[in-house]
């Protein structure tokens, strides 16, 4: 499956993308570049969905599947909303937190290439 192969690279690489950028951001640095930070964040959340697409054709867990689909919505709202929430001198729980729901997606990301590729596996010998 050609789509899930790109979702899984699509996903790792912006996931490790956004967890430099993120760390340099917090550190006060580069503050331009919040804008990258929140597209390339939409595209590693679009591969989330993919992945979710793909488990869900291949009969992943579906309480993975949704979990999966649901955490990507939240972790795009929460990213999208979280510089006007505690503002001041707590808002530093405010990128903890999330910090902490993109290491829990890219979890869920591959708890799902996990179990597509079993699936794969599962039909591989089928074939021969």
């Amino acid at each position: 499956m050609k789509t899930f192969g790109l979702a899984r690279g699509v996903v790792g690489l912006t996931g490790l993308f956004q967890l430099v950028l993120g760390i340099i951001l917090w550190s006060g640095h580069l503050r331009s570049l919040v804008n990258v930070h929140m597209a390339v964040g939409s595209l590693f959340v679009m591969g989330l969905w993919v992945l979710a697409g793909a488990g869900s054709r291949v009969r992943a867990p579906l309480a993975l599947v949704l979990t999966t689909v649901v955490w990507g919505v939240v972790v795009l709202v929460f990213g999208m909303v979280q510089s006007r929430l505690l503002p001041g001198r707590i808002h530093w729980a405010v990128q903890v937190a999330h910090l902490l729901m993109g290491i829990i997606a890219m979890g869920l990301a591959g708890r799902l290439q996990m179990a597509v590729r079993r699936a794969f596996a599962a039909v591989a010998p089928a074939r021969h």
